[in-house]
């Protein structure tokens, strides 16, 4: 017998990673936009590239760990991590492709960083204030 008084919907938890994922891949992308513009005009030196795109991930594995929460109502720290991982693997795959990997300290702090804010997104989600509606 099952005796787990919290049961894990896995539809509802993999439909809120998928559209966390896709919506922390479309932050990240419009900030390292938004970003590289910035490095364009205002003539920033290139060590802050390493920063900016650092803070792009983190900010968006953030926004995908708690818009993942968001949708499937339960288990943020669960669901912001596996967005995190599917994020960070994304990443790892995509580094790949476009030079060898190098596992760097940097490129560790990335992964560690995305991986905690993803979970501390998934956390806040969950725990969010729900509006109520006036009709």
């Amino acid at each position: 017998m099952n005796n787990n008084p919290y049961p894990i919907d896995w539809h509802r938890l993999l439909r809120g990673v998928l559209v966390g994922v896709l919506i922390g891949e479309a932050v990240t992308l419009v900030l390292l936009f938004l970003f590289s513009c910035m490095m364009a005009f205002v003539h920033l030196p290139l060590a802050a590239a390493d920063w900016m795109s650092s803070g792009a991930l983190v900010i968006g594995a953030a926004a995908g760990g708690f818009l993942s929460a968001v949708i499937s109502k339960a288990n943020g720290l669960l669901t912001g991590l596996l967005c995190g991982v599917v994020l960070c693997v994304l990443l790892i795959l995509l580094s790949l492709v476009f030079h060898p990997f190098e596992a760097t300290t940097f490129f560790l702090l990335k992964i560690v960083l995305s991986l905690i804010f993803s979970a501390l997104g998934g956390i806040l989600g969950v725990n969010r204030k729900q509006r109520k509606r006036k009709y």
